[in-house]
């Protein structure tokens, strides 16, 4: 055999190892879905104060997270409507910024009044887990700990963010 058909042979195995290693690597672990109908993946994180705020805090009263960043105009429009909602409805909440410092959160926060709680992933470990792809994302997660709802876009009509929210109010 020529060195030629040799490394050939060779470079075959090597893609055909590689992707038998990349499907078994995608289905074979387990991994959170964070899809309706599925446990919520847990977290603990910093908060805005310092505190640390970990969703097992919120088993048994159900809790909305909403993730977003100051640079999503989305999300700067859908904040301040939520705030308000909040303040409404009673539902829990927790704001999760999405990579972004302190001290751009603070400003934010500071400038539309935010007053739930506001998560900093910095480290972009909860996006990865509840799976972000675009902002805004809001989760609706019932007291059990399961995700109700994943709502992928801004939410633009206050009757629509009561409406959501009391999908898991009525569930207390």
């Amino acid at each position: 055999m020529n060195i030629r058909k040799w490394i050939q042979y060779v470079l075959l195995f090597a893609i055909v190892a590689g992707g038998v290693y990349a499907v078994t690597q995608f289905y074979g672990s387990p991994r959170d879905q964070a899809v309706p109908g599925q446990s919520a993946p847990t977290f603990s994180a910093s908060g805005l104060k310092g505190e640390e705020i970990s969703l097992a805090n919120y088993k048994g009263r159900g809790v909305i997270l909403n993730f977003w960043a100051s640079w999503c105009n989305p999300c700067v429009n859908e904040l301040p409507l939520l705030n308000e909602a909040y303040k409404l409805s009673g539902v829990e909440m927790l704001a999760i910024n999405v990579g972004e410092n302190k001290e751009t959160v603070q400003k934010f926060v500071d400038r539309y009044e935010i007053e739930f709680p506001i998560v900093l992933d910095s480290d972009l470990n909860i996006k990865q887990k509840y799976q972000v792809v675009g902002m805004p994302l809001t989760v609706l997660i019932d007291k059990d700990g399961t995700i109700v709802e994943r709502h992928e876009g801004e939410m633009t009509e206050m009757d629509d963010i009561l409406n959501f929210m009391a999908r898991i109010k009525q569930d207390e």
